[in-house]
């Protein structure tokens, strides 16, 4: 990502995360001091919009074809399976890579989609689990394919005891050290900058916040 694209970003995160939206002219003593679990809202917000950002940035590194609106409409996706079933966002986004390198309509012999799932041997927990996966067509499409394939992680994940290795494992359908190592070394570069982008974020919400609710 270019130094440019970065300071769009951080200016981007901090005017929406700030909630420095007001009319011109407008008293700082006239706006409404957030309650607690509003400031937790925002900061909630912020955190996943941050996360979609590295999401997108790790798709188009890896698929140069995928336009950014693409990308982050899949990352909304990760986001919103990660919610859903428990599993960390950077990992759903690693094995995607994995799988697929972002690719929708990747097909292997038995595997399908972004997150390559085996539609022979999962069609009928697909269907009982998602009320709009009916059909292979169905299971194919990109936000679709995100939630079954995270589902079966986690239910992987779960009777693994936590497992992240024989979870992955059992996702590949074999042990494969080469396909866990790639997928475990995609979710550590996506954390790191994450929690490396997220500290300089910060300083600038805060700051920003205590002028927008400060009282004169």
């Amino acid at each position: 990502m270019s130094p440019v694209t970065r300071l769009f970003i951080a200016a981007f995160l901090v005017a929406v995360c700030a909630g420095q939206v007001s009319a011109e002219g407008e008293r700082y003593d006239r706006m409404e001091i957030p309650t607690p679990a509003e400031k937790a809202k925002e900061e909630e917000f912020c955190v996943s919009s941050a996360k979609i950002q590295v999401i997108v940035s790790a798709f188009t590194r890896v698929n140069r074809a995928l336009d950014q609106a693409t990308a982050a409409l899949y990352a909304t996706h990760v986001i919103e399976a990660s919610e859903n079933f428990g599993v960390h966002p950077f990992m759903i986004a690693s094995i995607i890579i994995r799988e697929s390198t972002v690719k929708p309509n990747a097909r292997s012999r038995y595997a399908y989609g972004l997150m390559q799932i085996n539609w022979k041997a999962h069609r009928k927990g697909l269907k009982k689990a998602f009320s709009d996966i009916r059909t292979l067509e169905d299971m194919i499409k990109p936000r679709n394919n995100i939630m079954a394939g995270t589902w079966i992680f986690s239910w992987y994940l779960k009777s693994s005891n936590g497992d992240i290795n024989k979870a992955l494992a059992k996702y590949l359908g074999r042990t494969g050290k080469k396909y866990i190592n790639r997928v475990l070394a995609g979710y550590d570069a996506m954390l790191k900058e994450f929690e490396k982008d997220q500290d300089p974020v910060r300083t600038q919400i805060n700051v920003s916040s205590s002028v927008a609710y400060g009282v004169q």
